[in-house]
């Protein structure tokens, strides 16, 4: 059965049934195959090795003499049960280990050894693969957290952060696997928060979304912190120099002594006189100046001093620049930021923006004497923590400086957190703030190059954030359900001797609110207060003209104080608004929350009781009709309920019971837990985001159908391309029955892989495919690897996603991933693999000289990263992956019990002789005879991925022996032919198109199918194979092979 651990016990028992229910439905759709009984041939083992292991081992594992209750006698070359598998495994792991035969014993020949051990490697991984073949049928299984997260976005459009939620791989290779995919009852409460985080978000977001916030920050910021710095720098050493005339005084040679008895640990003869300068007869006194306050502890004096004296002269250079006044330069690191933030330009994020999508400007330029490889920024929050979100080349200059724009995503994270770090952005120079002894470094290069250090390289003239409005966009699915009660809520009106006071119970959705006095004087006027305006139209409208008087608060305050007739460009406002009459109407619009309304007489004093029974109060809902008193009505909770369970569930038909219960659920959050309405349905619509009906992808075809319906093949097909729920249009061709037509079926599969979500599949296959996360399995050798950076790590990245996705969208030969004449890159992967004349900050297509190394997998940076362990490349590591990803021949996993490289990590070796040591076992010859020689042949690529001629090893111990050699990069193939360098090597592997056709094909089918390769999978590999063949290759030719095939609309 399929793994579904869910703890009901802490929801209300409303919701117990409805969940129990559902579990039990899931559960008994979920029947998986069980394991095969059926006889496997062990592949490639014959009775040439069963008489290898009877000459050698037969002597003590026969009939009479079983030493260790092993009897060879009894290995089977047909495996019948499990017992029999791990017999045969018994033989190979005391080969692997050298334990068989014993020393005193005759030893199998080195050749004949190594050929046994790779043949049963080989037979054990076929056999494996054999014995857990599930016969194409697929498990049910729950979005991972890629899909989860998309699904979310689809439904409410909002990103959430999952990453609180467990990693996804288990017992197959891909996040899709639903063997791999069950809920544990601890993930349930992560559910629950993450809900109820993306309701509050869609909230947040519709109510704002016509709201635009705008603020400037200008980069001479930066250069009044300079100013302030050398402030203090003059007032410290000054009072600290007359200090230490005062000391040196005879008076105080009494107080020096005793002061020296109290501190002599301090090896500075002057802190005691800091400590305790007002002992000091003469000292001068504690300047108290804001760029000077270091009264309530002297010794910061001597810190402030000690930290800015080391580059003090260069810093002073700074009030030369051009432009300081207009602007700011920043240069690298070169004091503590706490002491002056000279790497970069930052600004706080005011709390209380709203959440939504935001673009960032910055009009920079670079300094005509810049070196020529100082040409990006980088950009991203929290400037401490290095949470970089993208690099910009800068080609403006002085005299014509560019503007440069981005896009930022605020979240409710960031508008409501107490952490001012979290709304922090910041530009800084590329590569210099990743690694704590590098900017050092630099700046002695430079200065001894220059007699002064680096040079000021980047000028900011200002930084700007503005709010992207989303009024004109069409609601996502989900929230048009929602929006309906967002729209009902119920206005209250309280009477006192202070005032009328309208509240609005949850300030989502105001309605018009007509307010009439027959008897009103001159005296009488309407004045608003506490409003939170939310649109940047007309937000309030009276009757007729207004007299009004406008403040216009902090932009950096926390919320709106009121609201303000006219046009609007910031939320920050306070007023009054006045009209005089017997009558006012406030047409409150559809984007202000109202915290309360009062009504005041002419001198702002409240109107008494006795004038006050005279209003008439009118509030009417958004059709103009006068409010109810049970708002929102149960049939509207209903009725939303349908529609956001119909779009959740993925069109599935819901009980009428279910609903019952969100009702219970949704009224015991009011009457008993005293919610109100808004926190009461975030509540209720995160039960419905946590349920298994949402959580997993269930198919509920009839048991005794072996086809999945029309509608599960949109979802099947949605996910698999889009890993994200199916669009209106695939849902009206299922429901239509045409999407199971070929032709309908393959125009569909065109136009989502032409859709941008599609970017989500490349992705999520590529990434997996090609085991990309060994990306961030270790840090790189900064000091050593000067010229790789995290703006690096991410273009690389990058770089792999951006050639996939470009063969998708032309529809190229999968075949360019092995060889090709171009690369699809940008300005700065240009510039790290040293290809001129490439310009801008987007990818795009770029063609290579007939020598170059780059071009397809084996010229990106990110494979060779994934090959070594960031100081050294690894022939191993880069040996084992283009087996396995490329030929589609992997090796057998090595054993636990082989002796690893490191132990001979303290001999000064090539990185030949060194691997030629390692092979000297014959069970470790076995794989590297294949292995290393495809190793040997990159190595003309460094440990980040650059070309190199030359490599060199040094001993880490004390005597710091180092080797240094030319790079030999032929070899020989195993069982294959030669090859004279990489190139070469490149070559014969380009050859291979249909192992590499294979080995994309079997990521596509366990990717999109969900569930792993099995042997029987192989006829279906060869017609995909075949097909694609027959169009060259091309990569969308995978995709309809797969989709078009009968297996994929099988259960």
């Amino acid at each position: 059965m399929a793994r579904l651990y869910f703890s009901v016990s802490r929801f209300r028992a409303s919701l117990e049934a409805a969940f129990l229910s559902s579990l039990l439905t899931l559960i008994s759709m979920t029947a998986m195959v069980g394991a095969s009984e059926t006889s496997h041939a062990l592949s490639g083992i014959n009775s040439r090795h069963l008489d290898l292991l009877n000459t050698h081992c037969k002597s003590c594992h026969n009939e009479k003499k079983s030493k260790g209750k092993f009897r060879i006698d009894e290995l089977s070359l047909t495996i019948q049960t499990t017992n029999d598998a791990e017999r045969w495994q018994k033989v190979l792991n005391a080969l692997n280990a050298g334990e068989m035969p014993p020393e005193d014993e005759e030893q199998v020949p080195p050749l004949e050894k190594a050929d046994l051990v790779d043949d049963l490697g080989l037979a054990m991984v076929t056999l494996r693969k054999k014995m857990s073949d599930r016969h194409g049928a697929i498990a049910m299984s729950r979005l991972n957290r890629r899909e989860y997260r998309n699904t979310l976005r689809e439904l409410l459009g909002v990103e959430i952060n999952v990453s609180q939620l467990p990693p996804d791989h288990g017992l197959g290779n891909y996040d899709t696997s639903g063997s791999s995919l069950y809920i544990s009852s601890n993930q349930i409460e992560s559910y629950l928060e993450l809900g109820r985080e993306a309701v509050e978000e869609a909230i947040d977001r519709y109510l704002a979304r016509g709201v635009t916030v705008k603020h400037r920050h200008e980069g001479e910021e930066l250069t009044k912190k300079y100013r302030a710095h050398f402030k203090k720098w003059d007032a410290s050493t000054k009072w600290r120099s007359e200090l230490a005339k005062a000391g040196v005084q005879t008076v105080n040679e009494k107080i020096y002594k005793s002061l020296k008895t109290k501190h002599p640990s301090r090896q500075d003869k002057h802190l005691p006189f800091y400590l305790h300068f007002d002992e000091i007869s003469g000292a001068p006194a504690v300047p108290n100046d804001s760029a000077f306050r270091f009264f309530d502890n002297p010794t910061r004096v001597d810190q402030f001093i000690s930290a800015s004296a080391p580059n003090h002269s260069y810093l002073k250079r700074y009030l030369n620049l051009p432009k300081i006044e207009q602007g700011a330069f920043i240069t690298i690191p070169t004091i503590h930021p706490n002491q002056l933030p000279t790497g970069y330009v930052e600004y706080h994020l005011p709390p209380g923006w709203p959440p939504g999508k935001y673009k960032v400007r910055f009009r920079v330029a670079r300094a005509d004497n810049a070196p020529e490889d100082r040409r990006f920024l980088e950009f991203g929050l929290r400037v401490r923590n290095v949470d970089l979100l993208s690099a910009h080349e800068v080609t403006g200059t002085m005299e014509d400086p560019q503007i440069i724009e981005t896009s930022l995503e605020i979240t409710r994270k960031h508008s409501l957190g107490e952490n001012r770090d979290e709304r922090q952005i910041y530009l800084r120079e590329k590569g210099m703030h990743h690694q704590f002894h590098y900017p050092r470094k630099v700046f002695a290069e430079t200065k001894k190059r220059n007699g002064y250090g680096p040079e000021y390289v980047f000028w900011i003239d200002w930084l700007e954030v503005e709010r992207v409005t989303t009024e004109d966009q069409p609601l996502p699915e989900g929230m048009q359900a929602v929006v309906q009660l967002l729209n009902s809520e119920k206005l209250v009106e309280e009477r006192s001797d202070e005032g009328l006071f309208i509240h609005q119970t949850d300030g989502i959705k105001a309605q018009k609110i007509r307010i009439i006095n027959p008897d009103a004087g001159n005296n009488d006027f309407l004045h608003l207060r506490e409003v939170q305006v939310m649109s940047g139209g007309k937000n309030i409208a009276l009757r007729g003209t207004a007299s009004q008087s406008s403040t216009h608060g902090n932009e950096n305050e926390r919320g709106a104080k009121s609201a303000i007739d006219g046009d609007m460009t910031s939320i920050n406002h306070t007023s009054n608004m006045a009209e005089s009459g017997e009558w006012w109407e406030v047409d409150l619009g559809r984007e202000v929350l109202i915290d309360e309304v009062r009504i005041y007489n002419r001198n702002d004093s409240p109107t008494t009781e006795s004038r006050l029974k005279n209003y008439i109060l009118e509030i009417l809902d958004s059709k103009g009709n006068p409010q109810g008193e049970n708002y929102p009505r149960t049939t509207e909770l209903v009725d939303c309920f349908q529609k956001f369970l119909t779009q959740v569930f993925r069109g599935q038909a819901v009980d009428q019971s279910f609903i019952d219960r969100l009702l219970n659920y949704y009224h015991n959050k009011r009457k008993v837990d005293g919610l109100k309405h808004r926190e009461a349905l975030t509540s209720t619509l995160a039960i419905v985001l946590s349920s298994p009906m949402f959580l997993y992808k269930s198919e509920f075809s009839l048991k005794d159908q072996q086809i999945i319906s029309q509608q599960e093949l949109a979802q099947r097909l949605s996910y698999f391309l889009w890993s994200a729920p199916a669009d209106a249009t695939l849902i009206n061709l299922a429901n239509t029955g045409k999407l199971s037509d070929s032709k309908v079926l393959r125009q569909q599969t065109n136009r989502l892989l032409e859709d941008a979500r599609s970017t989500a599949m490349i992705h999520g296959l590529v990434h997996q495919w090609l085991d990309m996360e060994r990306l961030d399995f270790f840090n790189v050798n900064l000091i050593k690897h000067r010229t790789y950076d995290n703006s690096v790590k991410m273009a690389v990245r990058d770089e792999v996603y951006q050639t996939s996705s470009f063969l998708l969208k032309e529809n190229r030969s999968i075949t360019e991933l092995l060889s090709a004449d171009y690369v699809v890159i940008n300005s700065l992967l240009a510039q790290f693999y040293g290809i001129p004349d490439v310009e801008g900050d987007h990818f795009r297509r770029v063609a290579l000289p007939k020598n170059s190394p780059r071009g397809g997998l084996l010229g990106m940076a990110a494979i060779h990263l994934m090959g070594g362990n960031g100081d050294e490349s690894s022939p191993v590591e880069r040996g084992a992956w283009v087996l396995r990803k490329l030929l589609h021949q992997p090796p057998p996993p090595a054993p636990a019990n082989v002796p690893n490289l490191a132990r001979l990590s303290d001999k000064v070796l090539t990185t030949r002789d060194r691997l030629k040591a390692h092979q000297e076992l014959p069970q470790c010859a076995s794989c590297h005879r294949k292995i290393d020689p495809i190793g040997f042949g990159l190595e003309n690529f460094d440990a980040v991925g650059l070309w190199r001629t030359e490599n060199s090893y040094e001993n880490p111990g004390k005597d710091q022996e180092k080797k240094t050699w030319k790079i030999d990069s032929s070899g020989q193939i195993h069982r294959g032919p030669f090859f004279s360098n990489y190139f070469g090597l490149r070559d014969h592997i380009a050859s291979q198109k249909d192992a590499f056709a294979n080995s994309f094909t079997s990521a596509v089918i366990e990717y999109g199918m969900g569930r792993p390769i099995g042997f029987s999978d192989q006829t279906l590999i060869n017609e995909i194979v075949k097909q694609s063949k027959d169009k060259n290759y091309t990569l969308r030719s995978f995709f309809h092979a797969l989709i078009q095939h009968e297996n994929f609309k099988q259960k």
